[in-house]
């Protein structure tokens, strides 16, 4: 391999990417004992689920069709009231109150709304390869 310089940052994302999310949590929370900084660097870097606040409406529609409304309920129910917030804000009073049907609904166990949630990264994820949808984190760059 002389010669090729790799990214371990990248390489290392890109794995966290790859496992459920349940486990990503346990590895950063592992990590962030062992190397504080490191493990604020790759959840800088990452993409998360609390990443659904920078999609814009087309993007959020692009998501849907990949995605069940009910599944979106569900995983919401693990997200920050900021991420929520945004989401809810993108959707009519239709579809909105029957993402709030699922929000509220009876009590799930927390592997239910774990898994909602990788199945809407995993989608997220490929979108974002694709190029059909981006994540801005930075809040200078307007999408549009």
């Amino acid at each position: 391999m002389k010669g090729k310089k790799i990214d371990g940052l990248k390489q290392a994302i890109e794995m966290l990417n790859g496992l459920d999310l349940a486990v990503q949590q346990s590895v950063i929370a592992d990590i962030a004992r062992r190397d504080p900084e490191m493990a604020i660097k790759l959840k800088k870097n990452m993409v998360t689920f609390d990443d659904l606040q920078y999609l814009t409406v087309s993007m959020m529609k692009r998501l849907l069709q990949d995605i069940d409304i009910n599944v979106l309920g569900l995983a919401l129910r693990g997200a920050n009231k900021d991420v929520t917030n945004h989401v809810l804000s993108m959707f009519s009073t239709g579809m909105k109150r029957d993402i709030d049907d699922v929000l509220k609904g009876k009590p799930r166990p927390l592997s239910e709304v774990l898994e909602a949630q990788t199945k809407i990264m995993d989608v997220v994820l490929k979108l974002r390869e694709k190029g059909e949808i981006v994540l801005s984190k930075e809040g200078s760059e307007k999408l549009v």
